[in-house]
């Protein structure tokens, strides 16, 4: 694993001023690249993917007013699992793709408090291709909102977002998700959907898809689902001795579970499970 701040890798170029800092990857092998924003104190973070190849980055927590660009070169692929247990109340994401190149993006979020997340995904060339998997759980007071975006800018891309929330108590948990074809982005193919489960009558939570399409060819759809959790679910759990407590946690377990497949490190798959079970 490589710490990418802490790195004297000769295949990661560094350049940076006192605002902002630039990684040129050009490793020859996949590596996993393990991101620990605490040691930045930049404004702005721009990742270059070079050589085509494929690249592992693990981000552990987000980073705070910090904006991060990530650029893929051609035929360069990107597994970019993020588990974020901090309180970090702004993130910026935004992420490039050339000619075939493929970025794969799981966002595990367990965080407390106020947090707001955008993240644009820019397909700008031909067979560039996308996938984002979001999974949020909100609890007591806390405010979330995410915007996620996708952008069609080429012929033949192809990009699916799918954010999956659990709200409780009194919290705020907002899902805006983006498709834009372009024209000219003939034969592309977009697909979201947003689902959010709410516990508690207090909790606010909404979940708005929007598609602009301006191309014929193309394939587009969404979903968008908000509600209350099945009763009977709880009643089957409680009638076999399960207490209701537990059993929230074990629907909510298996709601947000297809998030787990983005994390292969078992230390932090423990510590999802151990948030999950903590924050009920």
């Amino acid at each position: 694993m490589i710490n990418l701040f802490e790195t004297k890798n000769e295949n990661i170029q560094i350049l940076s001023n006192d605002d902002e800092i630039t990684f040129d990857l050009s490793l020859k092998g996949e590596e996993i690249i393990y991101v620990d924003w605490s040691k930045f104190h930049h404004k702005k973070v721009i990742i270059n993917f070079h050589n085509a190849i494929s690249y592992k980055v693990v981000e552990i927590n987000n980073p705070d007013s910090i904006d991060v660009i990530i650029n893929l070169d051609d035929y360069t692929s990107l597994e970019h699992s993020i588990a974020s247990f901090n309180q970090s109340k702004k993130n910026n994401y935004v992420v490039n793709l050339q000619n075939s190149s493929f970025y794969r993006g799981g966002f595990a979020d367990f965080s407390f408090g106020e947090k707001m997340m955008n993240f644009v995904c820019n397909l700008n060339k031909p067979y560039a291709k996308a996938i984002w998997n979001l999974a949020s759980l909100a609890t007591t007071n806390d405010n979330k909102t995410f915007y996620v975006s996708f952008h069609h800018y080429a012929p033949h891309t192809y990009a699916k977002m799918e954010n999956y929330g659990v709200s409780e108590n009194e919290s705020t948990m907002n899902f805006f998700g983006t498709s834009s074809i372009e024209k000219g982005a003939k034969s592309s193919a977009t697909h979201q959907s947003a689902k959010i489960m709410v516990f508690d009558s207090k909790c606010k939570c909404k979940a708005s898809p929007i598609l602009c399409i301006d191309e014929n060819d193309v394939e587009a759809s969404h979903a968008a689902v908000v509600g209350q959790i099945n009763e009977e679910h709880i009643f089957y759990l409680t009638s076999r001795g399960i207490n209701e407590e537990d059993a929230k946690k074990l629907i909510t377990l298996g709601y947000l579970n297809p998030i787990l497949k983005f994390f292969t490190d078992e230390e932090i798959l423990n510590k999802i499970s151990k948030n999950i079970e903590g924050r009920f």
